[in-house]
């Protein structure tokens, strides 16, 4: 397990979840545009973002309230007390859609006495405004509250450079070119939090935390980037015409315009043809727990509502020849309740259950190459109209005992019951696509699993602030339906379904504190077989996107880190992770455009048995300090540094050479001043400042018709941030 504590967060900026995976080993996060909305990848071990119907093999926890859409990546991360990455399977305490791992938000609670702070700042590289604050403090001797705010506006560090053109397919029409600006991702983001405590007993008390979060972009795509390999140095469209204004270069700059408003009349979330991306969500979560002699009950209910709507062009280019626009709506609703004992005797345990409900409505429309529908009177190639929803029930529990003072057998299991259903109907299909399933005609699909996953850990304390451990763990991801934007005529029921994703394995730790308590160490290897990866693939000629499950994958490795005050002004800190993530075996994976037999291509499709998970650094190690001299009486420096490094890895489903990522270094530092009463502080930091751009997601360049061409999901490059605080 890996714990950002909030002053490392406050120290490297880091106010998104893709900056919070890069504190933490062997863990990557990125906004993926459409479908899910976000890769999130823990040890190799990810799920695409590119389809509505799947979910993430990464939990992402915010206060109590599971959630495994990757859209909840847009939160923005403010106020937090730690970030804890917990790495492998998590099903007994965290249940389904966790095989690969939980990241885990606590938010800062209500303080016994008044405090405030507020904090605003400039980041200079990509013009990004900020705001955060918080005030917090008792109402009564029982009741406390705390609400905590941040804002942000950003222009953007991708350039756009595409101007009007006349259209490839109808030349009286003339594309406008980037009307959405020509700063990507133009980001907005505003959220608040509220947090009300009530304690009016030794044995009782509730949490009830409510957070809104507004996000906008000039689109889903906006902070991607196409490019070249194999020496190419033009980008092409449609296989033969350059793209005006377009390079092949990784430079952050990118000629991709918006749509024309002829082809955007009366087509559902089109925004009159200019690209954009609105998400907002509210996240609410009421924690009660009461004390009884020698058992705790605990019960958290949760509820997420969040509203993504977007319209983006897919093939890159001033021409848009490729776009969709899209809404969709969750609303989940979760409730458990556990019981923990804690007896004198040798014997306690935990038992509790699950529930949760969801449903979700999404609507895509879709327009290849601008063909006109003279009976909808648009240009969309299909409006696609479904509805899902689901329950899942969970019962578990865990039996502890104490075989001696220093030894304990800790055994549970989880069962999980998954149902899921789905309606997909093509409100309206055009005449260039007729093989899509039928107009009006409804695809209906239900899916039923169970499963049980069951754990064992012996933990052993020889002495005090000592411990070692040795588990077996499995975890469990539940199956599900596709819910691709196109929808063919071979759609069935049954080939929509995909099957659950199961991991295995052992691990074997030691975590200890020494050095008089200055010294905290944390070691751990693992073994772990995975059964069914959930993979999705992209085909760029029939711009779709499939689920289907990979046959077997094989994670091991080791894991260490430490923090160690090693003075009274000095502290250090690192990590390193060694991790070989691979295939044992799976014999149909889709070819890469351009693969032949003799680059493994046989039949239309690869065997990846001895590839790298996507994703999957071998190495990752970091080094960090932070120092703080006494350089003036009465006043507080505080010198921060973080230096990471990761291996080469590969990005692209379908390993194409262009999914191949380079090793890269990550440097962050940070300067901060101010008198040590803590009324205020400035401070000057800095992130990447190497200005690695690297890709976490890559796919074919739609509607190039082009094996050297692609797209790739970037980070952020460097970010310079000047900011005050000042403390109430």
């Amino acid at each position: 397990m890996a714990v950002v504590g909030q002053e490392q967060l406050r120290n490297n900026v880091a106010s998104d979840l893709s900056k919070v995976g890069e504190l933490a080993p062997q863990v990557s996060m990125s906004q993926g545009g459409s479908g899910t909305g976000a890769v999130i990848t823990v040890r190799g071990v990810s799920s695409a973002s590119n389809d509505s119907g799947l979910d993430q093999s990464v939990a992402i926890e915010v206060d109590g309230v599971p959630i495994s859409r990757g859209q909840v990546i847009s939160a923005s991360v403010f106020d937090l007390q730690q970030v804890q990455v917990l790495q492998g399977p998590q099903a007994l305490f965290f249940g389904k859609n966790s095989p690969a791992g939980v990241i885990s938000l606590r938010s800062a609670d209500a303080t016994d006495t008044f405090e405030a702070y507020v904090t605003p700042g400039y980041e200079f590289e990509s013009e990004q405004r900020f705001v955060e604050g918080a005030v917090s403090g008792p109402l009564s001797d029982t009741f406390k509250a705390r609400l905590a705010f941040r804002g942000s506006e950003m222009d953007g560090w991708v350039k756009n450079t595409a101007t009007p053109v006349t259209d490839i397919v109808n030349p009286t029409v003339t594309d406008p070119g980037a009307t959405m600006g020509r700063t990507g991702p133009d980001d907005e983001i505003y959220a608040a939090r509220l947090t009300l405590q009530w304690q009016p007993s030794d044995d009782f008390d509730a949490n009830f935390k409510l957070m809104m979060n507004s996000q906008e972009r000039n689109a889903g795509n906006a902070s991607s980037e196409p490019f070249c390999i194999n020496g190419q140095t033009t980008p092409v469209i449609l296989g033969t015409r350059p793209i005006p204004g377009a390079d092949c270069r990784k430079d952050r700059t990118k000629s991709h315009g918006a749509v024309a408003p002829v082809y955007a009349a009366n087509v559902p979330y089109s925004n009159g043809g200019v690209p954009y991306l609105d998400s907002r969500f509210t996240l609410a979560s009421l924690n009660l727990n009461k004390t009884y002699d020698s058992v705790s009950l605990t019960s958290t209910t949760g509820y997420y509502d969040q509203t993504v709507q977007q319209m983006s062009v897919s093939d890159w280019s001033p021409y848009a020849t490729i776009w969709a626009a899209s809404k969709e709506t969750y609303e989940l609703i979760t409730q458990e309740v556990r019981a923990s004992g804690d007896f004198d005797g040798p014997l306690n345990f935990m038992v509790g259950v699950y529930y949760e409900t969801f449903d979700r409505p999404y609507l895509n429309s879709s327009d290849l190459f601008h063909v006109f529908n003279p009976a909808a009177q648009n240009y969309a190639t299909v409006i696609m109209d479904s509805k899902s929803s689901g329950d899942y029930f969970s019962g578990f529990a865990q039996l502890r005992w104490d075989i001696t003072d220093a030894l304990e057998l800790a055994a549970g299991a989880r069962y999980s019951h998954d149902e899921k259903d789905i309606r997909i109907v093509n409100l309206e299909t055009g005449p260039a696509q007729p093989t899509l399933y039928a107009r009006g005609q409804a695809l209906m699909s239900s899916y039923k699993d169970d499963n049980v996953s069951p754990e064992v850990t012996l933990t052993w304390k020889p002495v005090d602030d000592q411990t070692l451990y040795v588990a077996y763990k499995t975890g469990y991801k539940a199956g599900g339906i596709s819910n691709p934007f196109l929808v063919f005529r071979n759609a069935t029921a049954d080939n929509l379904q995909f099957e659950p994703e199961e991991a295995k394995g052992v691990e074997a730790g030691y975590k200890a504190t020494l050095l008089d308590r200055t010294l905290r160490l944390d070691l751990v290897a693992y073994r772990y077989d995975y059964e069914d990866l959930q993979v999705v693939s992209y085909n760029a000629e029939t711009i779709n996107f499939t689920i289907n499950n990979a046959a077997q994958a094989e994670i091991k490795g080791v894991q260490g880190s430490f923090e160690w005050s090693a003075l009274d002004e000095l502290t250090l800190r690192g990590n390193v992770g060694y991790n070989r993530a691979e295939y044992d075996s799976f014999p149909n994976a889709q070819c890469y455009p351009g693969q032949t037999a003799a680059l493994g291509c046989v039949g239309g499709v690869q065997s990846l048995a001895g590839k790298a998970l996507l994703r999957a650094p071998e190495l990752t190690y970091s080094l960090g300090f932070d120092y703080q001299p006494r350089l003036v009486s009465g006043w507080d420096t505080t010198i921060s540094a973080l230096a990471s490094h990761s291996d080469a890895y590969q990005a692209a489903t379908d390993y194409a050479p262009g999914g191949f990522q380079e090793s890269y270094w990550l440097v962050n530092a940070a300067l901060r001043v101010g008198p040590d009463s803590g009324a205020y502080e400035v401070a000057l930091i800095g992130r990447n400042l190497t200005d690695s751009y690297y890709m976490l997601n890559v796919n074919g360049w739609s509607g190039a018709s082009n094996p050297n061409q692609f797209v790739g999901f970037f980070n952020r490059p460097r970010e310079l941030v000047l900011q005050a605080t000042v403390r109430f």
